[in-house]
């Protein structure tokens, strides 16, 4: 793995909690809170396949605008620590919250690994569970 990109699409899946707050009519805050199960990459050896671990965040919506973000500590199939942010940019027609992430740090390779994407997750408001959609050029060292 090692001097290796890896640019492919994936998908996070697990449970979300978020704490609404309406402002007004067009405007709210939630404050988010979110397991991942799994980190499925389009190839089994891609780095962050089989990662788990929290994510959390807040995020404002006012008059179709959202900004906001948060940061997730992950732990890989070897045990090696994933520390990486997020950043919310927008939402889709399907209400899937869309934006971009970053590596920042982390244990073992991820200390100097670098890299980041983009993310599309889909929650279902009923069950909580939910799909992220998500690119990634993730390189290690």
């Amino acid at each position: 793995m090692a001097g290796t990109t890896w640019e492919q699409p994936g998908k996070g899946t697990g449970i979300s909690t978020s704490s609404v707050n309406q402002i007004s009519e067009n405007h709210m805050v939630m404050q988010i809170s979110s397991s991942y199960e799994n980190v499925e990459m389009e190839e089994a050896e891609h780095p962050m396949n089989g990662a788990a671990g929290p994510c959390f965040g807040a995020v404002e919506v006012a008059s179709g605008e959202v900004e906001g973000g948060g940061i997730c500590a992950f732990v890989d199939s070897a045990g090696e620590k994933v520390v990486l942010h997020w950043e919310a940019e927008g939402m889709d027609q399907s209400g899937a919250m869309t934006g971009s992430w970053t590596l920042s740090g982390g244990t073992g390779p991820w200390a100097e690994a670098q890299g980041g994407g983009t993310f599309s997750s889909l929650t279902d408001p009923e069950s909580g569970k939910f799909v992220n959609t998500i690119t990634s050029s993730v390189t290690m060292p």
